[in-house]
């Protein structure tokens, strides 16, 4: 091997060296700055914990791995906690194009509700059940309508998760019955609870719910 050749692969090798030193440097940084956020954030200084988590995403270390999604959780947080949603639902946008999770969808819909953006809100729920298929988010909707007394759209999306089937059918048929209630319709009420305790005949609850919704008709 020529002496040339050597010369560049020493000076390959050695370059090489020196970047997997910087990387690992910026990622020990990364874990200082990310350690010293947590603190805040158990303190509750939401804006000190901001200021870290940005500085520590700042810089780019291929050693990272998850630890990036990590501090980018926390830091939505801490947007959230100092009631800035629009922040925090800019990053979960962010978010939700790598991942397509729920949890997200779920968090970014709790912003637009806190913000008491409803219409919002139900479109970002309505958003992740048509991406996720967790009918969680149904209920989150249904939520929201009983709460603005909206109970025929509230009663739309209850049959939209009675009709998913799977292990949630019960608690949105018991749903139905409780937005009926709710809404002083009392015989449609009953004819919920009794189509209901004929499938579930073993909930207590039910069947006192049912013999309390006699008296009302």
């Amino acid at each position: 091997m020529s002496r040339a050749i050597k010369g560049i692969i020493a000076v390959v090798v050695i370059a090489g060296i020196a970047a997997a030193v910087w990387q690992w440097n910026l990622y020990e940084q990364k874990l200082e700055l990310r350690e010293e956020a947590l603190l805040y954030f158990e303190e509750e200084d939401y804006s000190k914990t901001i200021r870290y988590l940005e500085s520590a995403l700042e810089k780019n270390s291929i050693l990272a791995g998850s630890l990036d999604n990590d501090m980018t959780c926390y830091l939505t947080e801490s947007y959230y906690q100092l009631e800035d949603y629009a922040e925090a639902e800019n990053i979960y946008d962010t978010l939700l194009k790598e991942n397509n999770s729920a949890r997200y969808y779920q968090l970014k819909g709790r912003c637009a509700r806190e913000a008491e953006e409803y219409d919002r809100a139900v479109s970002i729920y309505m958003e992740g059940w048509e991406n996720t298929g967790e009918t969680d988010f149904l209920q989150l909707v249904c939520e929201i309508y009983v709460e603005q007394e909206q109970f025929e759209q509230a009663l739309e999306v209850v049959q939209q998760g009675i009709s998913a089937e799977g292990d949630s059918k019960q608690e949105f048929m018991y749903l139905e019955v409780i937005i009926y209630e709710k809404s002083q319709d009392y015989s449609a009420a009953y004819e919920a609870v009794c189509a209901y305790c004929d499938l579930y005949p073993e909930d207590d609850d039910a069947q006192k719910e049912r013999t309390f919704l006699s008296t009302r008709i």
